[in-house]
């Protein structure tokens, strides 16, 4: 173990955990040391040429190592991230939390074969849509066309609205990108009109999404209710023209940490034990899988439909 801790010490390695080879040209022995440090499931390798900290990456959630990927392999590749994992370098929130591969900008068409977790995509990529140095992705506005003809409205609404709310875009800006000669944009006016930056998380946005995709209702979303002590209290979504309301519960909605999530199912007690109405909830689950968008067709009284298309691929 000595030996180890040792060869770990006498490595480079970054914030994040990332050992990349190409900056330990300190050592001359490099490949005998990762190579050893990979044996001993002291790290693991992500790409070729890019490594991370075995205890560090078992502790990140799934969403979590594929963000740090995106960043190793825009290191180690010099191609330009597109798609979810320009998304993942921006901190964009994802339709997908945890995409089953990544993307990068396959140069003139061409380009030798990638492995199984990485996509190659082809098409023509003007330099004003690339920006970074070291790790190079596709800008926002660009990433978010990518994402809608790549994956579908879903992605490109539920990444749209991330942006928004981060101010990393304007709605002018989306709406000015030109798409006139990209094929796969039937529904990008309808990100860019009625994507929001009001609403606080992936699960929110994503069930937005379906509202605006489906349109069989519509939803505010960030309403204010008066509460029985006087208080008003914010509630995710009301549906227009009713007084039904709906709240997500999305992953860490009640804080990371054990002590956070009491206090804040405290308050979210209280808060439900004041208010005068009583919003559906639904989970992750529920709105991925559709449930919580027929649940409430059902209690509107709308059409029930089994053949809703693919808003998300």
């Amino acid at each position: 173990m000595g030996d180890t801790e040792t060869a770990l010490g006498r490595c480079t390695r970054r914030d994040d955990h990332l050992l990349l080879r190409k900056e330990q040209t300190h050592l001359p022995d490099a490949s005998k040391v990762l190579r050893r440090l990979l044996n001993d499931r002291v790290i693991v390798r992500l790409f070729r040429g890019a490594y991370v900290e075995a205890a560090f990456y078992g502790t990140l959630q799934p969403w979590e190592q594929y963000d740090l990927q995106a960043r190793a392999l825009g290191e180690v590749s010099g191609r330009v991230l597109v798609g979810y994992s320009a998304a993942a370098l921006w901190k964009l929130w994802r339709y997908e939390p945890t995409p089953v591969q990544h993307e990068i900008h396959r140069r003139n068409g061409g380009g030798k074969r990638t492995r199984s977790t990485v996509r190659e995509v082809s098409g023509a990529l003007p330099d004003e849509d690339i920006v970074g140095e070291h790790v190079k992705a596709t800008t926002v506005p660009r990433t978010l066309v990518d994402l809608t003809r790549l994956h579908g409205f879903g992605a490109g609404f539920v990444a749209a609205c991330s942006a928004l709310r981060q101010k990393l875009v304007t709605r002018e800006d989306l709406a000015a990108y030109d798409v006139a000669d990209m094929e796969g944009l039937a529904h990008w006016p309808l990100v860019v009109e009625k994507a929001t930056g009001v609403v606080e998380s992936a699960l929110e946005a994503a069930f937005l999404a379906q509202s605006v995709f489906f349109g069989d209702f519509t939803l505010i979303p960030q309403v204010s209710v008066r509460g029985s002590n006087g208080r008003n209290y914010p509630i995710d979504f009301r549906v227009e023209g009713t007084e039904e309301y709906v709240e997500t519960d999305g992953r860490g909605k009640y804080g990371a940490s054990a002590s956070e999530q009491e206090f804040n199912l405290k308050k979210e007690k209280e808060r439900a034990d004041n208010l005068p109405v009583r919003p559906e909830r639904f989970g992750w689950a529920e709105v991925m899988s559709m449930q919580a968008y027929r649940r409430m067709l059902d209690k509107l009284g709308c059409w029930h439909r089994w053949d809703l298309p693919r808003i998300h691929w």
